[in-house]
């Protein structure tokens, strides 16, 4: 497993290598998901550091964090934009690309199928058990998303230190106020699509709620010694609802 992850470390960085475009914004948004993807395999190691996974079990979650994402590349050359409601589903691209370049034929078909339903599924709002066929599907599709919301909290915090407000996924207005459907819906725990959001402090807000989707202990540990949920929160403008579900969130994590 260790020389084959090694391969699929170079088939990434050279396939990658191939998307050059010609506008120093593509190339770019190109280049940011290159180092997504490398950052997200970094946490998938801190996360099973300590699990009980077998020496395989560890690489092939490896294997799925630096691969979640390779449908991205194909998606933005061809449609220029990373929204899959505006192009296609970046996890089932993934699939495909995985399959078209046979690049999993040294697994057995259950180490396979494992890699598949996890690429294919990390991007769908929730993670429903009819779609897997067994646990052990479900349970590395949970790593491979608890390692993604590691990082795109990385992402948007580190924008939030430097105070900027800019470049996010839609345009949202700037008044400090929290909709009633984000707020119902993050008391309930519930997930938030980004097409419900009006507001700055909605996305804010949406975000305070991954947490909710968080699947393992050691990620929520991680997620805490980073202070990503008090520098969301600090960004945030005031209001009731903030401070409430702020507070709902820290005794979750148990703060």
């Amino acid at each position: 497993m260790q020389n084959l992850y090694q391969k699929l470390n170079k088939w990434f960085n050279q396939y990658t290598a191939q998307f050059e475009l010609a506008k120093e914004k593509d190339q770019n948004n190109i280049n940011l998901k290159i180092e997504h993807s490398r950052r997200v395999a970094q946490d998938m190691s801190e996360i099973i550091k300590e699990m009980k996974m077998t020496e395989a079990e560890k690489y092939l979650a490896q294997i799925i964090a630096l691969y979640h994402d390779i449908g991205r590349f194909k998606q933005y050359q061809k449609y220029k934009t990373f929204s899959d409601y505006k192009s296609e589903d970046h996890g089932k691209l993934g699939v495909k690309v995985l399959k078209e370049n046979q690049l999993l034929n040294e697994l057995d078909r259950e180490s396979r199928n494992i890699v598949y339903k996890a690429v294919e599924q990390h991007n769908k709002p929730d993670l429903k058990e009819k779609y897997f066929n067994n646990q052990k599907e479900l349970f590395f599709a949970e790593l491979i998303r608890d390692a993604d919301k590691l990082d795109i909290f990385n992402i948007f915090t580190s924008r939030y230190k430097k105070h900027s407000q800019k470049d996010y996924v839609i345009k949202l207005a700037t008044e400090a106020r929290i909709s009633d459907e984000i707020y119902n819906r993050i008391l309930r725990k519930e997930s938030i699509n980004y097409d419900k959001l009006e507001t700055i402090n909605d996305l804010k807000v949406m975000q305070l709620g991954w947490i909710y989707d968080i699947n393992f202990k050691e990620t929520i540990e991680i997620i805490k010694e980073r202070g990503y949920i008090e520098v969301i929160h600090d960004s945030m403008d005031y209001s009731e609802r903030s401070e409430e579900i702020y507070q709902q969130v820290r005794e979750y994590v148990g703060e």
